[in-house]
């Protein structure tokens, strides 16, 4: 390929006691094809359209930006919110701009795009040829059919519907607006329960003991409690619920390791705590000093926290490497408002 594209070399695995920012960029070319790594989602500016895709390259110990501009000659959208890989395909879901636009993970070629959504936030595969999509404004979950990419229906649910999981031919699904998960029949794209939680949950995921642990609160709510709770899939009932009672608490992006046993949250620093306490840590693993933490995830392959300073939200972000008891690994620099990221190892 012949675009011309900014790199940063990162030593992706030197451990130093003086951990220094990327080298300055060179030049290089977007390689044909990736040998795995991380996916860099940049949510950029509100109205701004300057939403863009980094990635990771960890055979070539390279990051390479704005690949999705590079490899398509257009731009990306305006706010991008999330990503899944389905059938080997990347979905990447642009909320402003009410589309999912669909690459090849290996070469960031756009291969085709959802429209006629409203606010799409995530993206979850349902069965081989089915995803929900979750959304803001338009109290649905959209159902798409993967291999027309079109949308068949939509799902009745009042509210902000955020993060979806998918376990055993039932999708949970959260609500910002709620006190409650919904719980839907894939077969028949219907609801058929709802499990009672505090107000606003929003991150949800699936331990290694099969008990979902969903993080619930909205700092611009009247009520602004932050709870994480353990559910029992079981009976649908909380067989845990801790209170976050951090000064101007604002938690979010509750995330699990690769086995399932260790959760991390961001509230001011950067949390950790096992499935198994019965209490919350006192205290971060990575405090947060002068930065504000925005995007989090937990690398399943080399067992590394990476999380984003937004810094003032115009400049481009900061992201951080830092190993399971807090130590600094590495540094390098993200786009406008780094908020998440996505590990693909092929």
């Amino acid at each position: 390929m012949k675009k011309i594209f900014i790199i940063f070399t990162i030593a992706l695995f030197a451990i130093s006691s003086c951990d220094k920012a990327p080298n300055l960029p060179e030049k290089t070319a977007l390689p044909d094809s990736t040998l795995g790594g991380v996916f860099i989602i940049n949510e950029g500016n509100y109205t701004q359209g300057n939403a863009e895709l980094s990635f990771l390259d960890l055979g070539l110990n390279q990051k390479f930006d704005n690949v999705f501009s590079q490899a398509n000659n257009r731009k990306l959208g305006d706010v991008f919110q999330s990503m899944n890989i389905i059938n080997g395909k990347a979905y990447l879901v642009v909320n402003n701009s009410s589309k999912i636009e669909i690459i090849n993970p290996k070469t960031f070629k756009s291969i085709g795009t959802i429209n006629g959504l409203r606010s799409p936030r995530y993206i979850i595969k349902t069965s081989t040829n089915k995803a929900y999509v979750s959304d803001i404004y338009d109290n649905h979950i959209f159902v798409v059919d993967l291999s027309y990419n079109q949308i068949l229906k939509k799902i009745p649910l009042w509210g902000w519907v955020e993060e979806m999981i998918s376990i055993n031919g039932k999708t949970y699904a959260t609500n910002l607006r709620g006190s409650y998960i919904n719980i839907i029949d894939e077969n028949t794209d219907q609801i058929i329960d709802s499990i009672e939680t505090p107000f606003a949950p929003k991150n949800i995921l699936k331990d290694s003991s099969n008990h979902l642990w969903v993080l619930c609160g909205d700092a611009n709510a009247s009520n602004k409690k932050h709870f994480i709770v353990k559910i029992d899939l079981e009976t649908k009932q909380i067989t845990k619920q801790f209170e976050i009672k951090t000064p101007q608490t604002n938690a979010n992006k509750l995330r699990i390791n690769a086995i399932g046993n260790t959760l991390f949250w961001i509230d001011e620093g950067v949390f950790k705590m096992s499935t198994n306490d019965s209490i919350l840590p006192p205290n971060p693993i990575i405090d947060k000093q002068q930065r504000i933490f925005y995007g989090l995830a937990i690398d399943p392959k080399y067992h590394e926290i990476m999380v984003s300073d937004a810094k003032d939200f115009n400049s481009n972000s900061d992201v951080y490497r830092y190993d399971f008891n807090g130590q600094l690994q590495g540094k390098f620099t993200g786009g406008k408002i780094t908020s998440d990221f996505y590990f693909y190892y092929n």
